[in-house]
């Protein structure tokens, strides 16, 4: 099963594809060789050249791709197959998002889910800390929002409180003081944008694949050139891909992974993004609880349960 991740980041690259593989040419060295069935997803920094029959294979084969800017200024661009020939999941989107009260409904279960996800985590921080027990009056009281507005309201004081413990618990080393982004300003945020971006890209892959319209979200507000599923399905797995950051301040990188500058703010170097992505390979196998194509598709298939058939909501 595809397991690899590729990483294609030198603008001096020539990447085509050849009897079922992706081949990278490079002025420096010998051609390299990737079998298509190998590769899980494929993540390009800056602008190599990349031929029109590796977006077709890539599509063909399902294989997510996400396009990064190599300066970290500008969004990420996620590429993958389109959308799946049945409708009738599309069908049931549509009228669910019109249906005010199913709608809400699928909004405070999103949020609902991210919150218990933030009390594991904070469990694991082992901070003494009156905050967590904010986290629980909070998921009450988004029993009772009445509208999109509210339960983002909640969930952005969640997210407050919940970052807030991290400060206290994180080593000053990291010299975290809060979550910020657009740029990220420190080595911690600068990794769970990143882990955010990556996972964005199976989510969508899993949300074409099930044939929803990622770009209509019940939680997020549809906007032109957003899309809004793809943030719903991800405020849920948002509290694991943190766990994963723990994992990796705490016994892969260190400063010397990251480089820092007014215009671009906090990023991973190159060897830095190689120790993340070995680690990403080891947390996100197929046998883990974490593996995103298994969460996102969970998450999907309660959303599409709940749309068609009005079942309860249970994750």
């Amino acid at each position: 099963m595809s397991e690899l991740t590729l990483i294609l980041d030198r603008r001096e690259l020539a990447v085509g594809i050849e009897n079922k593989t992706i081949r990278i040419d490079r002025p420096d060295s010998r051609p390299e060789r990737v079998p298509l069935n190998m590769i899980e997803r494929v993540i390009i920094y800056g602008s190599p050249m990349v031929s029109c029959k590796v977006w077709r294979a890539l599509a063909e084969k399902n294989i997510p791709a996400v396009l990064l800017p190599a300066r970290g200024n500008g969004s990420a661009a996620y590429l993958g197959t389109g959308l799946a020939p049945s409708f009738s999941n599309r069908i049931n989107q549509y009228k669910t998002f019109h249906d005010q009260a199913k709608s809400l409904k699928i909004a405070r279960w999103l949020i609902t889910q991210k919150i218990s996800g933030q009390e594991s985590i904070i469990n694991q921080l082992a901070v003494d800390n009156p905050a967590k027990n904010r986290l629980c009056e909070l998921k009450i009281r988004l029993k009772k929002a009445v509208n999109r507005e509210s339960i983002m309201g909640y969930e952005g004081v969640a997210a407050a409180t919940y970052f807030k413990i991290w400060r206290k618990a994180l080593p000053d080393k990291w010299k975290f003081s809060g979550r910020n982004r657009m740029p990220p300003k420190d080595p911690v945020n600068a990794l769970l944008s990143y882990s955010y971006t990556i996972a964005g890209s199976d989510i969508r892959n899993s949300i074409l694949i099930n044939g929803l319209d990622p770009a209509l979200g019940f939680l997020h507000v549809a906007q032109t050139g957003r899309e809004s599923l793809v943030l719903d399905i991800l405020e849920p797995i948002r509290p694991s891909l943190d766990d994963f950051v723990l994992q990796l301040i705490s016994n892969t990188l260190n400063f010397k992974d990251f480089t820092t500058n007014m215009t671009d703010g906090c990023k991973l170097t190159k060897k830095g993004r190689i120790k993340f992505f070995k680690k990403w390979t080891i947390w996100n196998r197929k046998d883990c609880n974490t593996n995103l194509k298994i969460s996102s598709n969970k998450i999907i298939k309660e959303v599409i349960a709940f749309s068609a058939y009005n079942s309860s909501l249970k994750f």
